[in-house]
């Protein structure tokens, strides 16, 4: 997927800022790109991080299998299965969030870090930016 340069053809995000050409508002150029490239592999290696830490947190309660997590969880099998053991992990949405966080079953040490994750999502260590931290945020704040 490229944009569209004003010479009307199809060029990449990567071609343009490696060329200095201003991209949203930004010049970037081949370093600051690798750099944000960094950073982002990190913010969502950071995100993965926790979520494995979760099911840790599950396992050691004794909830070892997608069913039980599932149960401790208060979602369906394939949602807990896809939070706690995909490899590209894009974390839970809100409302996800906001099931678990009310589920009777949760272990305390689970919730622990439940509520970790929600911190450091709004604070930004997982690479969103602000107007979607804000709207994660409010989403959670809501009853």
């Amino acid at each position: 997927m490229g944009i569209r340069a004003e010479t009307g053809g199809q060029r990449s995000l990567g071609e343009l800022s490696r060329a200095g050409i201003r991209v949203w508002g930004i010049t970037m150029g081949k370093r600051s790109e690798q750099s944000a490239i960094k950073s982002r592999r990190r913010a969502k290696h950071r995100q993965a991080s926790k979520l494995a830490q979760i099911r840790k947190a599950l396992v050691a309660d004794g909830f070892d299998s997608a069913g039980k997590q599932a149960i401790a969880l208060g979602v369906l099998r394939s949602t807990a299965w896809a939070l706690l053991n995909r490899d590209k992990r894009a974390g839970p949405s809100s409302i996800v969030v906001k099931r678990i966080l009310s589920s009777p079953n949760l272990p305390p040490a689970a919730r622990r870090r439940i509520e970790e994750y929600v911190e450091e999502k709004i604070s930004g260590l997982y690479g969103h930016g602000e107007k979607s931290r804000r709207r994660f945020r409010d989403q959670i704040m809501t009853t």
